[in-house]
């Protein structure tokens, strides 16, 4: 499977990070059924460099943990032919494991995700790590629940896949520096 592709918002972000600048790195996954352009399940059209969010987001979650990583072949995490096993040792690689629980963002059928980070900020309403329905405007989206978006760090379109509440969905980013 293709890699996603880390956009201009996402380089933005490493640069302030690399910086010192007081932003946080990863630190939320969204998931989306994608737009008109998604017209064959099997064959998503590829992301666009200048996407600054899904085309149409409908859940994001906060990650529950952030690890290095090494290769290793005896390793559990398996990641497009890759083996990783997690480390205390610092190296040059990452992972921000997110997770979407079977009674989580059912009924999406899941065509595109994204990893956000910087300043991702919830409607008060949102107490938890979900939050439904895409980013609020008092317009177009007043039920969305994300009110700060961020910076989208990485997009990726995929085949159709169908989150239903006998499934967890884990989604696991994978940076190497």
């Amino acid at each position: 499977m293709a890699l996603g592709l880390i956009v201009k918002t996402g380089r933005i972000l490493t640069a302030k990070l690399l910086l010192g600048q007081a932003v946080d790195g990863i630190t939320h996954c969204a998931i989306g059924d994608g737009d008109a352009s998604f017209t064959d399940p099997q064959n998503p059209p590829a992301p666009d460099i200048g996407q600054t969010g899904l085309r149409n987001e409908r859940a994001r979650k906060r990650y529950y943990k952030r690890t290095f990583l090494k290769e290793d072949a005896e390793g559990a995490l398996l990641v497009n032919g890759v083996r990783y096993l997690e480390t205390g040792e610092e190296t040059n690689t990452i992972g921000v494991f997110f997770r979407f629980d079977e009674a989580e963002a059912n009924g999406i059928t899941i065509r595109e995700y994204g990893f956000f980070g910087g300043d991702v900020q919830y409607v008060q309403s949102v107490t938890g790590d979900l939050a439904m329905g895409g980013v609020f405007h008092q317009d177009t989206n007043p039920t969305g629940e994300v009110l700060r978006p961020g910076y989208l760090y990485e997009v990726k379109n995929i085949p159709d896949f169908n989150k239903i509440s006998d499934t967890r969905v884990e989604l696991v980013g994978i940076i190497k520096i």
